[in-house]
């Protein structure tokens, strides 16, 4: 043990007063009232180890705090409202109706070729609710000619058994609308 004492020197010296100071600090708690409490200092001995200073008020800046509550509401009620539209917009049914889209003939000449959803953002409106089996949406498209459509699709089930029953599923160019439903092979979706 001496030895060990004796080639460590400096580190056991270290030790020694972290002791020292840790006994201290143990002492004082527990003579507690018969002692005034030394500060723990950090090494530059400037700082105190703990923080004496009052506490914030809460209710201080009233308006402030309302203020970013309001933004934090919208900012959630924003992104809620893209996440949603995002499932909309990555439904089998709109998927399915954009396909029908991009293989019908009289959309191609109306539209031209790579028919997508026009905007940079694509938005699906209405009520898109499959397990109710209830479809009544609408949605903006473009092609290559640059020209925008608007797509409707209503459709609605009586149970979860039955095929949707399309009602209406048509797109509008200008003033010139388009039946999806009269066309071969597009009854179902």
């Amino acid at each position: 043990m001496l030895r060990l004492a004796a080639k460590s020197g400096s580190k056991m010296g270290n030790q020694h007063r972290l002791l020292g100071v840790l006994y201290r600090s143990f002492s004082v708690r527990v003579n507690g009232a018969s002692q005034a409490a030394e500060p723990i200092v950090l090494k530059n001995k400037s700082k105190p180890l703990r923080i004496e200073r009052e506490l914030p008020d809460p209710t201080k800046d009233k308006m402030k705090n309302r203020v970013q509550l309001g933004l934090f509401v919208v900012a959630i009620g924003v992104s809620l409202a893209c996440i949603f539209n995002y499932e909309k917009t990555q439904s089998p049914i709109v998927s399915n109706s954009l396909y029908h889209m991009r293989r019908s003939q009289a959309i191609r000449d109306l539209l031209g070729d790579s028919i997508d959803f026009d905007g940079l953002v694509p938005w699906v409106f209405g009520d898109l609710n499959q397990v109710a089996g209830r479809v009544n949406i609408s949605f903006y498209i473009k092609g290559s000619k640059n020209v925008q459509g608007v797509v409707k699709l209503v459709a609605d089930r009586e149970n979860k058994h039955q095929e949707f029953l399309i009602h209406d599923w048509s797109v509008t160019v200008g003033d010139r609308k388009i039946d999806l439903l009269s066309e071969e092979g597009t009854r179902s979706l």
